[in-house]
Order: C-alpha cells, then sequence, then structure tokens
C-alpha cells in the first residue's frame, strides 16, 4: 500500500440499505472520483481473484474508476453499508480492492459520526475529508498487515506471539526457538523467508521499539529499560540506540515530551 499524496474532496456519505425484495443496480466509478462502502450489516457476495466470496459487516469495498459497486446481496440478509464518495486528482489503486475494518468496536461511531459530519455545515469539509479519507487507508493498512500475518506459518505466528505478549524481552533466539516449538536454523529460516530479516535482527528491533515507547511514554530509569527490553548492559543499549534512533537515550525522551 502506498501513501496518501492527493488532493482530494470529500463528495458525499450515506447509509445505503441495499432492498431485499428487488435486483440491485451496481454503479460504475466515474473517472475522478473513488467509492469507498463500508459494510455495517447482512452479506454480499463479490467477485475477489476469479472467485465469487461471501463478505459481511466490517469488509471494506474501495472503487476506482472503471470498477462497480457492490450489489449481489441474498433476499434474506441485504446488506448495508456505508457509502463514502472522493474526488481525486488521479485514478490509480493506492488501497487493495477488499480489506476490512481492524477495530470492530469503532466501527459504528466512525459511521455515525461521518454521516452526522458530512450533514452539519458548520464542519470544513477539508478537514473532515482527510479525517475520513486517512482513517479509511490506515483501517486497511492495518487490516492488511493482520492478514498477512495471519497466513505465516503456525511457528513463525507462535515467535511474533512470545514477543508480542512477553512483558520483558529477556530471552534470546535460542529461547525464542524453543517457546516457538523449532530448532534455531528453522527459525532462522521461517524469518528470512516471510518476513525478510534474522531473528537476531527483528528481536533487536523490537527492543529498541519497546524501549522507544517506554521513554516517550514514561519516567522509568533508563537503566531499567535497558534491562527489560532484554539488552545485555547500559553500554550496548545506548550504542544500539544511537545507531538506530540518531540520538542518545535521555535525548530522545526530552524530545518525546509535550514541553521538549
Amino acid at each position: 500500500m502506498q501513501g496518501i499524496n492527493r488532493p482530494l474532496e470529500l463528495l458525499g456519505a450515506s447509509i445505503f440499505l441495499a432492498p431485499a425484495n428487488r435486483p440491485i443496480r451496481p454503479v460504475e466509478t466515474v473517472p475522478g472520483t473513488e467509492v469507498v462502502e463500508v459494510m455495517i450489516g447482512g452479506r454480499v457476495y463479490f467477485e475477489l481473484d476469479g472467485e465469487v466470496r461471501e463478505f459481511e459487516r466490517g469488509t471494506i469495498f474501495w472503487h476506482i474508476a472503471g470498477e462497480y459497486t457492490i450489489f449481489r446481496s441474498p433476499p434474506d440478509d441485504p446488506y448495508r453499508c456505508l457509502a463514502i464518495r472522493f474526488r481525486v486528482a488521479e485514478n490509480r489503486r493506492s488501497v487493495p480492492r477488499v480489506t476490512g475494518w481492524s477495530n470492530e468496536a469503532e466501527l459504528d461511531r466512525f459511521v455515525d459520526e461521518v454521516v452526522s459530519r458530512f450533514h452539519d455545515e458548520t464542519i470544513d469539509r477539508t478537514y473532515l475529508c482527510e479525517y475520513v479519507h486517512r482513517r479509511l487507508f490506515w483501517e486497511s493498512y492495518i487490516y492488511n498487515r493482520h492478514s498477512a500475518a495471519a497466513a505465516y506459518p503456525k511457528p513463525l505466528a507462535r515467535a511474533l506471539a512470545v514477543l508480542r505478549e512477553a512483558s520483558a524481552l529477556t530471552f534470546s533466539v535460542r529461547d525464542l526457538a524453543q517457546r516457538s516449538g523449532v530448532s534455531e536454523p528453522y527459525l532462522y529460516a521461517l524469518f528470512h523467508k516471510h518476513l525478510g530479516v534474522s531473528p537476531h535482527q527483528y528481536l533487536l528491533n523490537y527492543r529498541l521499539r519497546l524501549a522507544r515507547i517506554r521513554l516517550a511514554g514514561g519516567d522509568d530509569n533508563i537503566k531499567t529499560i535497558s534491562e527489560e527490553c532484554g539488552f545485555e548492559n547500559l553500554e550496548s543499549f545506548y550504542r544500539a540506540f544511537r545507531r538506530t534512533s540518531g540520538m542518545p537515550p535521555g535525548e530522545y525522551r526530552r524530545r518525546q515530551q509535550p514541553n521538549g
């Protein structure tokens, strides 16, 4: 997925309720526009990669010029969606045609907010447009990441889960392999094939990311952060942190403060 860097205009935002007793006529997306449909209920059939599949609440359909909106729905469970139209400067795809909403709990709130704000004449449409488009882009991006992770082999998925769930990263690559139920050489092969990096480098990057989060969000002693993020000593932490962040941990913390 490529970043967003183009003029935008929000043309419409409304709720569409598919009728149960008559066919739905698909609408072609005209040049210079994008149509995003976010399903909030019901079911829809849509062809993806040459196969007709069934999609439900939370699916995001992102249509560019020449593509048609969704229209096939079972009569016993017609779909409902938030339909949003944008004017764009370029007719190119920056988001996969079909993704999903990553945070189910926030979907209804987003839908209500977009529709109500769009029809509020006191709201600046430029700001609203940027917010809506970027939020949809973000949700699609996060969903894509989760989908890719779900496709990883089980040992690799277990290894990544070990990292996410660890309260402290005080274990080695060998420990990570054991917790994942595979040999260390096989773990290296998995990381190189699916993530393009060694488990050693991935673990180091993960430790540094956790350190940055803790430095920016709290006042824990730097030595404590270094130890709990799995660094052998304070010197190795400072050396790795400076190499990747361009500054020592203390300066990074100061810059992240509101008055830094």
